[in-house]
Formats: structure tokens, sequence, C-alpha cells
């Protein structure tokens, strides 16, 4: 059983879970996903019935730093149900977390590191021929006397060798009304706040142009005609991106999409025939107009530049949005406020992406594992260690009021 903790609820299908359920069912392993937002109208009565009904062996949760509290709480009701439950979790609070978190996690039994669509079948079958887990690549466990890692496993190259979860029925058509898509997986470049190029080691790996206008078919066959790509640099091949949208264009599909992207990594043409295929909404990563703060998080911008495709952007007729950041190193007050009005210039709705969010001290990141050499002060020395220390900090340059009051005027802007 697999569980999707949404920690805003949302209507995509939980794609990453939807991988997992896929290559669990090409290895004979029968699974089922559930969701349960931090609001949800089930009571734990309920969901104990619903795991006493299916009798699951192993349930796995995707955890992010919003949702893992919920996740530790779900982990004990499971083990009321059945203490012989394997407890599983994964997702990008587990890739980093540190193995010590899983003595504070008493109800859950492993981290999984590597990639679920491998790690987990492999888990499931050593479970149940009661094998030696310590063999199971990319995974932390609780051994008789300890806390034990083991190695990781390499990243599968080709990533049409997982089964599509689009096209193997493992979800219900019904439940969502709009599907998370994947061209690729990982980003070359190494920004200090994301913890992207770590876990994916600065690589990126494809799906072929086949396979993703096939999953495109499968949800328009079935109602679904909103698209969100999350990849994070989704332009990065444009000979790819015109080959997907001219197999849209030709197939008359009626869709819209979002994605994101680099400011250096479109142009005119491109913009063009995106929008004919489709293409509403295009975000870009800015983060800062201040040339010293970016470089700080090893991000190149050319603000010229980027003006300019902004208005491109527009004049092909996509809504441009922009991640921008405040609480960064060497960033100021005034710094942050300048970057807000920047985006009120180029006519950019604050909205959505375009709306602003604080700086977050992931796991993985550079800024999480080197503070200080950020400008960063912690201002909670201890916690759980399943949790990063989030938003809970001050800079050298910007005080808690301070990043508080730049939140208002973004607020304010909106």
């Amino acid at each position: 059983m697999l569980f999707n903790l949404p920690p805003l609820g949302g209507d995509l299908f939980p794609i990453s879970l939807g991988y997992i359920a896929a290559s669990l069912a090409s290895h004979n392993i029968e699974s089922v996903i559930g969701e349960i937002g931090a609001v949800t109208s089930l009571t734990d009565r309920e969901i104990a019935k619903f795991i006493l009904n299916f009798k699951p062996a192993v349930i796995g949760l995707a955890v992010y730093q919003t949702n893992i509290r919920l996740a530790v709480q779900l982990a004990k009701l499971f083990k009321k149900c059945d203490p012989s439950i394997v407890v599983v979790i994964g997702g990008p609070q587990a890739t980093f977390m540190p193995g010590k978190a899983l003595a504070q996690m008493p109800a859950v039994d492993v981290i999984i590191r590597g990639e679920g669509e491998t790690v987990l079948p492999a888990l499931v079958n050593c479970l149940a021929r009661q094998g030696d887990i310590a063999k199971v690549k990319g995974i932390v466990f609780r051994g008789e006397d300890g806390i034990y890692e083991t190695e990781a496993g390499p990243l599968a190259h080709n990533l049409d060798t997982f089964p599509s979860p689009y096209q193997t029925g493992v979800f219900r058509w019904s439940d969502h009304s709009g599907a998370a898509m994947l061209m690729s997986r990982g980003c070359t470049y190494n920004c200090g706040f994301c913890y992207t190029p770590a876990a994916f080691s600065r690589t990126i790996r494809t799906h072929s142009i086949r396979r993703v206008l096939d999953d495109m078919n499968a949800c328009v066959r079935n109602g679904i005609r909103r698209f969100f790509f999350a990849d994070p640099s989704f332009t990065l091949d444009k000979k790819r991106v015109r080959a997907i949208m001219q197999g849209i264009i030709k197939k008359h599909w009626k869709v819209k999409i979002w994605c994101e992207t680099r400011s250096d990594l479109v142009d005119a043409p491109l913009l063009g025939l995106m929008a004919k295929a489709g293409v509403k909404y295009m975000a870009y990563g800015l983060e800062s107009v201040d040339e010293e703060v970016n470089k700080a998080l090893n991000k190149r911008i050319d603000l010229r530049q980027f003006a300019e495709t902004i208005r491109m952007t527009q004049s092909a007729g996509i809504e441009p949005e922009v991640f921008t950041l405040y609480g960064l190193s060497k960033q100021t007050r005034e710094s942050a406020l300048r970057t807000l009005r920047f985006l009120q210039g180029l006519g950019v709705k604050i909205s959505c992406n375009s709306a602003g969010q604080q700086l977050f001290l992931f796991f993985g990141t550079d800024v999480f594992n080197h503070p200080r050499k950020y400008g960063v002060r912690l201002l909670k020395k201890r916690g759980p260690l399943y949790l990063s220390p989030g938003v809970d900090f001050e800079t050298d340059w910007m005080t808690k009021g301070d990043i508080a009051f730049v939140a208002r005027k973004y607020r304010e802007a909106a």
C-alpha cells in the first residue's frame, strides 16, 4: 500500500507513487494508492478499517517537510492496526534525512534513499522470502543492535524502463482533473537552495519522445487535458521539446500545459510553438535581482535577458510565472523589495509562483549543509532529526522581522 499525503490537497495524480505502483505491478506485487491530506474528513477509525480490510504487508509513505509529522502519526496508527506491517518512508524529505532520525520514528521501519521504482520492489520481495534486507541497496533500517544504512544502488539510465503509471491502470481516472508529467529527471545546475542536483548527481535522464506522447494520449483518452510538467528545466533540450509540441499539435489535442525552465533556455520561435501546442503557463527562476545574491547561490542571471524572455513569453500568449525568494544570503530588505518591483514593472501577476516565498532550508541543499557559509543563523538548536530547520532562521542581513515585512509586501501586491 502506498500513501500520498498531499500537504495542500490538489488535483494532480500523485505521479511519484504512480511510478512506484506501476513498477510494483511489473514485479507481480499488488498495491493501492491512498491519499490523505493534512485536512481530511477521514477519522482514525475509518483509516484503520481500510488498513484492516486491505491487510498490507508493507505501507509506503511519500514524505516532504510539510507532511512528515502527519506521516509519523499515521505510521503509529498503522502499527496499532497490525504491528507486523513494515512502514517505509521515501521521497524528498527521506532522501537526505539523517539515518539517526529513524530512532525518533519508532513506528517507521525503513527509510528509502534511492528511486522507489527499484528499491521498493526489491525490499518487498526480500521481506516476502524472509531474506536479509541488509542486501537491499539504498535503504536505512533498524537492526537488533542499531541503525544501518546500505550502499546506494545505481540510477536507471533510461527512464522508459520504468512502467508508465498512466498506461498500466494504477490510477482511478475520476479521482483527479490534471496530470503531473515527467519528461526528464534531474538538473545539471547547482543552485545552493535546491536539493535536486545532489539527489540526481547533477545528471539528467529522459523519457523518449514517444513515451511522453503516449502518456499524454492515455490521459487525453480518459478526459484529462491539464498537464503539469515537473521537469526543472523543461526546455534544456529544445529539439526534444519541439518534437513533443509538434506531436501534440499533430494530434489536435486541446490541452492546457504548465512547465518551468530557465530564462536563457527559450527563444521566440520555440515559445510560439509551445503556445500553439497548449502551453498556457511558463515559470522561470529568478530568485533575486541582486547580482551578488544570485552569485552567492551559484545562480547566474542576466536581468536584461530575463526581462526580454518575460516579454517574449507574454507576446506568445503564455502567462509567465517567476520564482523569487527572500531571506537569501547577502540579501537585504530593500534588495528583496527591488525584486518585487522588478516583477511588477514587467507586468507579472503577483500570484501563484510569483507571490514569492521565504528560502527554505531543505535536507540535501548546500545552504542546509553549510548555513554559516550563507550567513544563515538557525533560531532553534534542537528539534526532531526528521525535520530540517525550514524557515526558522535569520540571516546576517535580514531579521525575522525583515523577512516577515517582505512577505507582507508580497501579499499586499497580490
